[in-house]
């Protein structure tokens, strides 16, 4: 059996606050650089004002909301109240090692109702290693998943996961 568990090192969850920052950041200066050019007397310099600052926005969001969630898992995991299912899959679509513009390498599966998907290379606290990346998920696999739910991003966030390979028919494809 396979182990990943997030609830024996709560430590570890956390946002990754350099990925949003340099968002934030890039916005900024995007945004004073449209101030100087409108102070320049640079015509259509405005609406590029706005879109930086409708990103700014957007990244600041986007950086309030993993800080506030990545609390509220942890407090989950700290004290046990996390969501569990367990059985085989009834679904399962392989990711792949590295994204690609062809489905994003998105690996999805569903065991008990609950949809899991992630990728390779997301940034995102849980679980995300896929089938051909070194992930244990297979669609033969027998799993306990103990998640919490992000329902501002529709997902749910592996905090442990238990895998037993080859202990199941295999799941259809979700692309099929």
């Amino acid at each position: 059996m396979d182990v990943f568990d997030l609830a024996k090192n709560p430590e570890q969850i956390g946002p990754d606050y350099l990925f949003h920052l340099i968002f934030v950041v890039l916005g900024l200066v995007g945004s004073g650089f449209m101030l100087y050019l409108i102070r320049s007397g640079r015509k259509g310099a405005w609406l590029y004002l706005l879109l930086t600052l409708a990103i700014t926005m957007g990244a600041c969001w986007a950086m309030l909301h993993e800080i506030r969630h990545a609390g509220v898992v942890k407090a989950q995991v700290l004290s046990g109240r996390f969501s569990s299912v367990e059985g085989c899959l009834d679904q399962f679509h392989p990711g792949l090692a590295s994204s690609s513009e062809a489905d994003a390498g998105v690996e999805q599966w569903s065991v008990a109702g609950q949809r899991f998907d992630y990728a390779a290379d997301e940034i995102r606290l849980g679980y995300h290693a896929t089938e051909p990346a070194g992930g244990m998920v297979h669609a033969d696999s027998w799993v306990r998943v103990g998640y919490v739910r992000d329902d501002v991003l529709a997902r749910n966030d592996i905090v442990r996961l238990e895998v037993t390979g080859h202990a199941c028919p295999a799941a259809p494809d979700f692309a099929r």
